[in-house]
């Protein structure tokens, strides 16, 4: 950024003693200083910062407000009591109800579901293929494979989140299903 002064009087060359140039004040023009004031947006914060802080008052929200309220209650019955923190679920295998609408490897699965309560976790989720619970034919559900894990999760003292899925296994990346 370039500065450019344009001035009928040389500021290198010294001041001839002689000349009537401004040697003294009251030879020099009247002139007119203002003293910019910072704008009204930074004068108010500088106010606030200076200004103790008010006490504040806010109402105590109502339980309905509250972020996870129904999971507190929920967990009141059983499980681990709830810390206030947010609830973690854990997701289940994709394969844990099998082809054939049985649990795929039970013993472990039951084992699992003990350490994941130990380790204060809320609860688990699991997808319901309807291809496996409908896999009889049209019209003809078969609802056992799903009925013994929500008893397993039951005893584990854990929660259970089920989410319908009506599309293929193996679909999206990841999917490990046989």
């Amino acid at each position: 950024m370039a500065l450019t002064l344009r001035s009928s009087t040389s500021f290198l060359a010294p001041l001839d003693p002689c000349s009537k140039l401004l040697h003294r004040p009251e030879d020099a023009p009247p002139s007119c200083v203002a003293v910019p004031q910072a704008p009204a947006r930074l004068r108010a914060l500088r106010a606030a910062a200076q200004a103790p802080p008010a006490p504040m008052e806010t109402p105590a929200p109502a339980q309905s407000e509250l972020l996870h309220g129904q999971v507190q209650q929920a967990n009141a019955g059983g499980g681990q009591p709830s810390r206030g923190g947010v609830p973690v679920f854990v997701m289940l295998p994709l394969d844990t109800v099998g082809p054939g609408g049985q649990v795929s490897r039970a013993r472990a699965l039951a084992v699992s579901l003990m350490a994941l309560r130990s380790a204060g976790v809320e609860g688990v989720m699991v997808d319901v293929w309807w291809g496996v619970v409908e896999r009889d034919g049209p019209g003809r559900y078969d609802w056992e494979g799903y009925a013994e894990l929500v008893r397993m999760v039951e005893r584990a003292g854990l929660r259970l989140q089920m989410v319908m899925s009506f599309h293929q296994c193996g679909g999206n990346v990841g999917d490990s299903c046989k």
